[in-house]
């Protein structure tokens, strides 16, 4: 196992233990916040996440603030309600530069759908913890 994929194990396992199970969009949080850290290289992040404020999809909240320490409590993360769309917009401080990570619609609807049959969770998370990058998310650095 290379040593990206350890952290990605390790992230995955720190996240489920606050957020209290593993699913697919705890995942494509977790995998968020690894985004931003890696952009960022050590910057001082803050964090607006766009998500449905409905389970699992805010599930990804929880992915985001277990990797980055951007929580509610420390204010360095908002959330805002959104009806479809999920992104994460990041402010790397030190770097006076927004990341903006948007999650590929197909990918929620597919599942979505996984999720309305009945798949299990646990195999959808680690699903999405080996898609590409580039299948996952569209990432923008402005």
């Amino acid at each position: 196992m290379s040593c990206e994929e350890e952290e990605l194990r390790t992230e995955i396992k720190d996240a489920e233990k606050l957020h209290g199970h593993l699913g697919p969009f705890l995942v494509i949080g977790v995998r968020m916040g690894i985004v931003a850290k890696k952009i960022g290289k050590g910057s001082r992040l803050r964090a607006t996440v766009k998500v449905p404020l409905l389970t699992p999809f805010s599930c990804v909240i929880d992915g985001i603030q277990s990797t980055t320490k951007c929580t509610i409590g420390n204010q360095k993360l908002k959330t805002e309600n959104s009806p479809k769309d999920m992104t994460a917009r990041f402010n790397l401080q030190d770097q006076n530069k927004i990341v903006a990570i948007r999650v590929n619609l197909l990918t929620v609807e597919e599942l979505t759908n996984k999720i309305s049959e009945h798949a299990s969770m646990e195999e959808l998370a680690w699903k999405v913890a080996k898609m590409p990058e580039s299948q996952l998310f569209t990432i923008k650095t402005q």
